[in-house]
Parts: structure tokens; sequence; C-alpha cells
């Protein structure tokens, strides 16, 4: 009886191992955007253990089934199952940009980036999407520690993001890769006060414009705001919703 209970046991097993699937089902973007200093999940599951492999881990670090952004740059990822293997490119980035589809619902805009740490109407009658609080150690990513999104009439028109004190030249480089600088001209923030912002002009997205200018608050952030040329976004307030930036 107990021989018999024995390779009952033994069969189902290979039975079941038989019904699994070797293929690696891949669900995310090639290359992969990895925000710097960010543990990032890759959308791809296996029925076995998958295994990540970095061509360049001063890059791309694997960390327990994840991603560590090293440094910014770009590497290869290998995964492997065992049985099956798929290469995909990966680019660490200061932090990740906010989509250049200007116009698009703010129901786009949470199948992108998830639901927001807070949403509501400020001041002057717009809804924001505030996006922090991504981490235990309270901020969106490491270099970014706010992203907000701005709609009127349900269509997203701007979007905001506060980069933190400390990375001067990763920032600089960042603009020089992607924007061209266009013009430097007084934003008003209020009726009464005014700082001297710096525009950009998209290298590819040619329509998007960068704005650039100290956020004056306690944390010594640079703010960065995006929007379509089209739109006459200067004379916008700047606050979103009652945070503390």
């Amino acid at each position: 009886m107990k021989k018999t209970l024995f390779l009952m046991v033994i069969i189902a097993a290979l039975a079941t191992g038989c019904n699994k699937s070797k293929n690696l089902d891949f669900k995310d973007t090639d290359p992969l955007q990895i925000a710097l200093r960010d543990n990032y999940k890759v959308n791809v599951s296996s029925d076995y253990d998958i295994t990540f492999t970095s061509a360049n881990p001063l890059v791309v670090e694997p960390k327990d089934g994840k991603l560590y952004g090293k440094n910014v740059g770009s590497t290869q990822i290998t995964m492997d199952n065992g049985y099956k293997s798929m290469t995909v490119g990966a680019n660490v980035s200061l932090f990740i940009q906010p989509t250049f589809e200007f116009g698009c619902s703010s129901s786009h805009v949470r199948s992108l980036y998830g639901d927001p740490y807070q949403s509501g109407y400020n001041d002057a009658g717009t809804l924001v999407y505030v996006y922090t609080m991504k981490t235990d150690e309270g901020y969106y990513s490491w270099a970014c520690g706010e992203m907000d999104f701005f709609f009127n009439d349900g269509k997203y028109i701007e979007a905001d993001l506060y980069i933190r004190n400390g990375v001067d030249y990763l920032l600089e480089n960042y603009l020089t890769e992607n924007f061209n600088p266009v013009d430097t001209v007084y934003l008003h923030l209020t009726e009464t006060d005014s700082v001297l912002t710096c525009l950009y002009r998209n290298k590819v997205e040619e329509h998007v414009i960068l704005g650039k200018y100290p956020s004056g608050n306690q944390y010594n952030e640079t703010l960065l705001f995006y929007y379509h040329e089209s739109e006459n976004r200067l004379g916008m307030p700047r606050k979103a919703l009652g945070t503390n930036r």
C-alpha cells in the first residue's frame, strides 16, 4: 500500500512537471526604463525560476529578482529560466520623464503611472495628480522627489518635477543630451513674485518645452516643468495641492 501511494505521488509530480510551460512571458518595454537608484521589477513571468544577468553590472545590477539602477547609462539584460532566455536593453536615467502625450486623458496618465498619491483641484481650479511616496523613504524616485500632472477639462496640459539637491551635474547632462536652450524669462509665481526661468526645447519632440528654476523651498530642489509649445503655461501658478513643495 505504501509503495502504491509513493508511486502515485511520483506520477502526480511528473504529470505536474509536464504541464509546466518552458516559455518566458515578457510584458515589459524594450529597452527597460529604470530610474537611477531605483529597484525595478521586470514584468516577466515563467513556470520556472528566472535569473537575471547584466552585461554591465556598473549600470544595472540584478538584486533579489529585481534590477537596481546603479549609474546613468545603458546595458543589456538577459533573462533565463533554464529552458528559454531573452535579452533586452535597459536604460538607466536620472528620472523617468513624464509622458509627452499632451492632451491625453487623466485616465491615460493613471494607466502609465498608476494611481497618484494625491489628487484634487488647486486654487486655480485645475485638476492635479501628485505622484510621490513611491518608496518607504518618502519620495517618487531617488532624484525626483515629486511628479505632478495638471489637467484642464480632463486633458493633460503640464507636468512638474522636483529634482533633489545634489544632482546638478547629472541634471545638466540630461538637459544637454535632450534639450536645446531657447530663452530666459521671468516666470510670475504670484502677482508680486517672479523667478528667472531657463526655457529649453526638446531635441526629438520639438513641441515639448521645458522650464527650469530653483523651487526655493526648504529642500533646495530644482523645479522642471514640461508643456506643449501651443499652450501658454508661463502664467500658471506652480503650486499644486498644498504639498510641502
